[in-house]
C-alpha cells in the first residue's frame, strides 16, 4: 500500500524474500544468523571452535598428511545401539578412521595419533561429481559403501570386516574311496582311519552293499556370517565307487579340505546329495542337496561323513535363495528389516534387497530395476516409516510392502536430485532435499490412498541459488539440528570445487537465512566438505584446510611460519572466534617434527541487508529521514548502518551505534559488561559482589540518513569482525511528495 509520509514500521521478524514482487519489510541477505530460541528476531552470535585442537602439539612431519593437509571427504557420527558409544568416523586422503579415547596430550610427536583407529586405507578420494561415502546403520552395525571400494561392515570397538558374499564359495575337497581296503573295525573312527568301512548291518556309513552296486555322492558347502546370512552354495565335489565281490562295506567319506571363511564367518554348512548310484543315470531329483552338518566354527578343515541317506532331512537352499553380490553398490538403506542396495556405475538403475533379518543374503530374484521408466539413474534410497523412497536424477519412486508383497511405483516424474547427502527428514516440514532448481520437501501421507506432495519451498531465495554449480550438486551436504532447529544445506557455487555457500531453513518460523562469506576473499573460510550432527544437536563440519605464508602464498604444515586455518573438524557454536589458527614452528630433527602454536581467528562480518523498499506508489517520491532498529542489548561494541537508494550500487554510511539505551550511553548508568576496566569511557565493568546481573533488554537504535527524494530505499546493518547483534524489527521515518513518473516519449526519437 502507498505510504503518505510519517513512518512505516515493519512488525515481526523480517524474512528473506528475493522475488521481484517481494513483501515490504523483507530482507535480501541475512548472514550468518539464527532465530533466537528464547524469543524472536535474528541473532548474529555464531562462530566456530575446533573439534580437536592442535595448538601446542608436536607432530611428526610424516604424519601431518592427510590429517592437517587434506579436505575431509566424508564424516559420520554413529551411535551404537547396544552400548550408546558414539563414533566420529572421518574419511580423508584415502584413509577411513575414527578417533577413540584420549591421546594423553602427548609431549612426544611419535605418539600424537595414538587415539586414531584406521579402518581402511587406499580408498577412492571424493570428486565434485561424486555423492561420496554412504553410511547405513543396520541393527547394531554400520555398513560403509561408496560404489568403488569394498563395502565395510563396522561393529565398533575396533572391529570391522568386508561386507557380504562377493566371491564364490569354495568347493570341498574329497579323498577317493578305496573299495578293496576294508577297514571295517569297531574303532575305525576313533583310530582316525581316513577311509572307515562299516558292515551292512551298521546304521552309519554311506553306499549300497550289493556285490556290484555303485555309489555316487556330491557335496557342496556354504558359509554362515555373524549376521545369520548364508552364502551361495559353492561348487560341487563328487566321490563314487563300485563294489566288488567280497568288498561290499559301507564307507565314510573323508572331506580332506573344508575351506575356512573370511573374517565374520561363524559357521559353515556341508550339504550332500543322497546316493545317485550311477552318474550317467542321475536326473534333477538326484541333484537335491541336504544338510549333513553345520560346523559352528571357522577352523575345522577335516571331516568324515558317515551320515546315512535316511538321516538327511533338511534341504539346502536353492541357487536362487542366495547369490554373490557386486561390491560397487553406491547407495543403501535399512527398511522392512532388510538391507537395500542400489545404483553405482555397474547397475545404475537396479535395486536389490536382502532376506528379512539376513542383511547379507540376497536372493537372485530379489531386485527391482527402474531402467524402463523415466527418471534417470538412482541417486539415493531413503526409508520413511512404511515406505522406501527411491530418489533418481529426475524422479522419485516409492517401494511399499503390502499384504506380504513388495511393490514399486512412481511418486513423481517431475523432481529428482543428485544431491544425495542433502536428503533429510526435517521435523514438521517433511523429507527435504536440494535439487538443481531449488529446495523441495516431500510431505503428506505415503500409505494407502493418501496424497503425497512434492513442493518447492525455496522461491524466496531463488536468486541466491542461481550461483549453485549443477555438475557439483552431488558434493552438496546437509543436516538437521534439533538444538538449533535448523536444516542447513552447504553447496558448491559455480567456479568452486567444494561447498562454500550455505542456506538454512529455520523451522521456528519457516524462514531462510544464508551462511557464507560476505567477502569473496574470505570465502575459503567457509569450505565445509562434510557435515554431521552429534547426539546433542551440534553441527560438526569436515573442512578443506588452508595453509598460507605470511605473504599469502600457498604453504603446508611443514612450512616454517605458515598459518593454517580451518584444520580438520570444526564445531558450530556460540564461540566468539572463527576456529583455531596454527602457526608452524621451525623444523626439529631426529625425528623431523613441527610444533604448532595456536591462535584465534576473528569472525567475519555479520550482515542484515533489507530488500529494496518501493513504498507502494510510483506517483510519490520519498525522503527517508532515519532508520530505527529494534534490538536487544549485547556487549559493548558498535554496529554500523549503510543505506542506498534508487537501485544504486553505492552504499552510503550512516555511522556506528552502540547497542545501548541512547540516554545512558557513555555514562555509568549503562549496563555493566564482563571484562577489565578500559582506559576510555565506555560501559562500566561488571564487579562481582557489587554489580547487578542483568539480562538483555530491548532498545531502539536510530541512524539518521536524510536522503534526497527517492523512489526506492534499502539499508544494511553490519557487525564488523563478528560483532554480535540481535535484530527484532525496524521502522523507517520518511516524508513523501507527489511526483508522477517522467514521460520518456519526447526523448525516444533522439537516439
Amino acid at each position: 500500500m502507498p505510504i503518505k509520509g510519517g513512518s512505516i514500521k515493519f512488525e515481526g521478524i523480517p524474512k528473506i524474500d528475493q522475488r521481484w514482487k517481494d513483501n515490504a519489510g523483507t530482507a535480501e541477505v541475512i548472514r550468518p544468523a539464527r532465530i533466537d530460541p528464547s524469543g524472536d528476531g535474528w541473532l548474529f552470535d555464531r562462530g566456530l571452535e575446533p573439534w580437536k585442537s592442535f595448538a601446542g602439539s608436536t607432530i611428526l612431519e610424516s604424519e601431518t598428511s592427510p590429517y592437517l593437509t587434506e579436505k575431509v571427504d566424508s564424516f559420520f557420527i554413529w551411535t551404537k545401539q547396544s552400548t550408546g558409544q558414539v563414533y566420529h568416523i572421518v574419511e580423508m586422503g584415502g584413509e577411513l578412521f575414527y578417533l577413540w579415547g584420549n591421546n594423553n596430550s602427548p609431549a612426544s610427536a611419535t605418539n600424537f595419533w595414538q587415539d586414531k583407529v584406521t579402518i581402511a586405507t587406499g580408498r577412492r578420494r571424493r570428486k565434485p561429481s561424486d555423492p561420496g561415502t554412504q553410511y547405513i546403520p543396520f541393527a547394531n552395525k554400520l555398513l560403509i559403501i561408496n560404489g568403488y571400494d569394498k563395502p565395510i561392515l563396522f561393529y565398533g570397538e575396533g572391529r570391522w570386516r568386508d561386507f557380504g558374499f562377493s566371491i564364490a564359495t569354495p568347493t570341498p575337497e574329497l579323498l577317493p574311496i578305496q573299495v578293496k581296503w576294508n577297514n571295517s573295525t569297531a574303532n575305525a573312527l576313533r583310530e582316525g582311519i581316513f577311509d572307515p568301512a562299516f558292515s551292512s548291518s551298521d546304521v552309519i556309513g554311506l553306499g549300497d552293499t550289493g556285490n556290484t552296486d555303485s555309489s555316487f555322492y556330491s557335496y557342496k558347502m556354504s558359509f554362515i556370517s555373524d549376521t545369520g546370512s548364508e552364502s551361495p552354495l559353492g561348487g560341487s565335489a563328487s566321490v563314487s565307487w563300485e563294489n566288488e565281490t567280497g568288498f561290499t562295506s559301507k564307507h565314510g567319506v573323508f572331506i580332506n579340505e573344508l575351506s575356512t571363511g573370511k573374517k565374520g564367518i561363524v559357521a559353515r554348512r556341508l550339504y550332500r546329495t543322497k546316493n545317485k548310484r550311477l552318474a550317467q543315470q542321475s536326473d534333477s531329483r538326484d541333484e537335491i542337496y541336504y544338510l549333513v552338518k553345520q560346523f559352528n566354527d571357522n577352523s575345522t578343515t577335516e571331516y568324515i561323513d558317515i551320515v546315512p541317506d535316511t538321516s538327511l532331512v533338511e534341504q539346502a537352499p536353492s541357487i536362487l535363495d542366495s547369490t554373490s553380490i557386486s561390491t560397487t553398490w553406491a547407495f543403501g538403506s535399512s527398511w522392512n528389516n532388510r538391507l537395500w542396495l542400489a545404483g553405482g556405475s555397474d547397475h545404475p538403475t537396479r535395486i536389490i534387497y536382502s532376506d528379512i533379518g539376513f542383511p547379507e543374503q540376497f536372493g537372485a530374484g530379489s531386485y527391482f530395476d527402474v531402467g524402463a521408466t523415466e527418471g534417470g539413474h538412482i541417486t539415493a534410497l531413503f526409508a520413511h516409516y512404511n515406505s522406501l523412497l527411491v530418489f533418481r536424477e529426475s524422479a522419485i519412486d516409492i517401494i511399499r510392502y503390502v499384504d506380504g508383497i513388495l511393490t514399486i511405483s512412481t511418486l513423481t516424474s517431475d523432481v529428482g536430485t543428485t544431491a544425495t547427502s542433502t536428503i533429510t527428514l526435517v521435523p514438521n516440514v517433511g523429507i527435504t532435499f536440494l535439487s538443481k532448481d531449488g529446495i523441495y520437501t516431500l510431505s503428506g501421507g505415503l500409505e494407502g490412498g493418501a496424497i503425497s506432495s512434492v513442493k518447492k519451498i525455496s522461491d524466496l531465495i531463488s536468486k541466491d541459488l542461481t550461483s549453485m554449480s549443477i555438475p557439483a550438486l552431488p558434493s552438496a551436504i546437509a543436516a538437521y539440528s534439533k538444538k538449533e532447529k535448523e536444516y542447513w544445506i552447504h553447496y558448491v557455487r559455480k567456479g568452486e570445487t567444494v561447498p562454500t555457500k550455505g542456506v538454512v531453513l529455520h523451522t521456528y518460523n519457516g524462514s531462510f537465512s544464508f551462511r557464507g562469506s560476505n567477502d569473496p576473499a574470505s570465502e575459503y573460510l567457509w569450505s565445509f566438505t562434510a557435515m554431521a550432527v552429534d547426539p546433542e544437536g551440534n553441527f560438526i563440519f569436515g573442512t578443506r584446510p588452508s595453509w598460507k605464508t605470511l605473504a599469502g602464498a600457498p604453504a603446508s604444515p611443514t612450512t616454517t611460519n605458515a598459518i593454517g586455518r580451518l584444520i580438520f573438524l570444526q564445531v558450530w557454536s556460540g564461540s566468539y572466534y572463527w576456529g583455531e589458527s596454527l602457526s608452524v614452528g621451525a623444523q626439529q630433527l631426529q625425528p623431523s617434527r613441527r610444533t604448532y602454536t595456536g591462535g584465534l581467528l576473528p569472525k567475519e562480518e555479520n550482515l542484515f541487508e533489507s530488500n529494496w523498499i518501493d513504498f507502494g506508489d510510483p506517483s510519490l517520491k520519498y525522503r527517508v529521514f532515519s532508520v530505527e532498529a529494534e534490538m536487544v542489548t549485547y556487549g559493548d561494541k558498535a554496529v554500523s548502518l549503510d543505506w542506498g537508494s534508487d537501485y544504486s550500487v553505492v552504499w552510503s554510511p550512516a555511522g556506528d551505534c552502540k547497542i545501548s539505551k541512547p540516554e545512558l550511553i557513555f555514562t555509568t548508568g549503562e549496563d555493566p559488561v564482563f571484562g577489565p576496566a578500559p582506559a576510555t569511557v565506555t560501559k562500566a565493568p561488571f564487579i562481582i559482589g557489587t554489580s547487578s546481573l542483568r539480562s538483555g533488554r530491548k532498545v531502539i537504535i536510530r541512524w539518521d540518513v536524510n536522503t534526497s527524494l527517492v523512489e526506492t530505499f534499502r539499508f544494511r546493518i553490519r557487525g564488523a569482525a563478528g560483532t554480535t547483534f540481535h535484530l527484532l524489527g525496524f521502522k523507517i521515518n520518511l516524508d513523501s511528495r507527489e511526483q508522477l513518473p517522467l514521460n520518456q516519449r519526447a526523448n525516444v526519437g533522439a537516439y
